[in-house]
């Protein structure tokens, strides 16, 4: 008991497929952040527990902003209050609610076979609206997964049964079940027949049919074992359906059949590779021929050659022995710069673009490099009135 109320009775335990119920508001808090912490003495709503995250819907036709558990009390968050002893009524988000028994009851299945096949535990669940992952405490390679990935919904589509229960604490003790970490307490025993036995305080699909398509989206090493990234249910045909879309579009752009799109897209690759070789070539030409006819070691390249820069410094240097500056830009966007000298001394310079050109950069005396913000003139300008004897012409 906290917080002067008794611990909530979870009718989400006796009915996962409850979506109204009637209730009593047995406690109601003020939260520092506005929102109101009320508790009922039964309740439908799932709190955050588990590695899941909370139920969404109404009471009294208020949002439920958030549900946590504390001692076994549900504390649901609103925007408004209801007084102690109101009899209200609640409604659960059942698409979300169920999609989240589709992407949990997916979670065993994967985790029971996991634990059957190679002996590893689920060390880690996490299932939001946006991301669901499974970490194991054993590797796995791809060829492993995707055979998992079968086996998972082979048992899909056999449609076997799911059950939760409480057993006794003497039928506990014969039982060989799964549980991330020690339980106290009555304790929840989610059954998959057949395939997994773990404890588990979340609401489930009845049938294993129900959840429709498991599918394993990526994976990753993960301290010392793996996590798996994965979509099931609703979820899972959503992102089908995404993929598909894409596909559709990238084979209508392509002008080809779906089977023909990736080798479409290989020859693309290679035409873009093979133009952008030539492209490089053409600016590396330009670049020779302006260091060969300037007659001053400062050059400005467009903005598309910024890649280009050490390139130009190292074709200026062949022609020109007095202090080189390259840059690459604009006015609007700033200049990336290069400038070397073999006699050294560009610790003047560096400092003269940060003061007036708010430059960021660094290097040695010999060779500095950076980016600077100002127009083109004025760079021209500011080299001519302060380092002229040290470029040559500067026209």
């Amino acid at each position: 008991m906290i917080f002067g109320v008794f611990m909530t009775e979870k009718l989400y335990d006796k009915d996962a497929y409850l979506k109204e119920f009637t209730a009593t508001v047995t406690g109601s808090f003020k939260e520092d952040n506005g929102l109101f912490k009320i508790v009922l003495d039964k309740t439908a709503f799932f709190p955050e527990e588990g590695g899941q995250t909370p139920d969404k819907g109404t009471i009294n036709d208020i949002d439920v902003k958030d549900v946590q558990i504390k001692e076994d009390v549900i504390c649901h968050y609103l925007s408004m209050d209801i007084p102690v002893g109101t009899e209200v009524k609640g409604v659960i988000d059942w698409e979300h609610r169920y999609t989240n028994m589709q992407m949990h009851s997916g979670e065993h299945i994967f985790s029971g076979l996991v634990h059957r096949e190679f002996g590893y535990d689920n060390v880690g669940f996490h299932l939001s609206d946006n991301t669901a992952t499974m970490d194991y405490n054993g590797k796995l390679t791809k060829e492993d997964i995707l055979r998992l990935e079968m086996l998972a919904n082979r048992v899909i589509w056999e449609n076997r049964k799911i059950t939760a229960s409480f057993p006794s604490s003497e039928e506990l003790e014969k039982l060989d079940y799964r549980s991330k970490g020690p339980v106290s307490g009555p304790v929840r025993i989610v059954k998959i027949d057949g395939v997994d036995l773990c404890a588990c305080c979340a609401p489930h699909v009845r049938l294993t049919g129900e959840i429709g398509l498991f599918k394993i989206v990526s994976f990753e090493n993960y301290k010392g074992g793996v996590r798996l990234n994965f979509l099931s249910g609703k979820r899972a045909f959503l992102d089908y359906e995404r993929l598909n879309d894409i596909e559709i579009k990238l084979s209508q752009s392509l002008n080809v059949k779906k089977e023909d799109i990736l080798s479409s897209v290989d020859k693309l690759l290679k035409t873009v590779a093979e133009l952008e070789y030539s492209n490089t070539a053409l600016r590396r030409k330009e670049v020779e021929s302006l260091c060969k006819n300037s007659s001053s070691g400062v050059l400005f390249l467009e903005k598309e050659n910024t890649d280009l820069l050490r390139f130009t410094m190292d074709e200026l240097k062949k022609h020109l022995s007095c202090v080189c500056v390259v840059f690459a830009g604009n006015d609007a966007e700033g200049y990336r710069f290069l400038a070397e000298y073999d006699k050294e001394g560009l610790n003047e310079l560096l400092e003269g673009f940060k003061g007036t050109f708010n430059a960021k950069g660094g290097g040695k005396s010999g060779s500095i490099q950076g980016t600077l913000y100002g127009k083109r003139e004025d760079i021209v300008l500011f080299l001519k009135d302060r380092f002229e004897n040290m470029f040559g012409n500067l026209s």
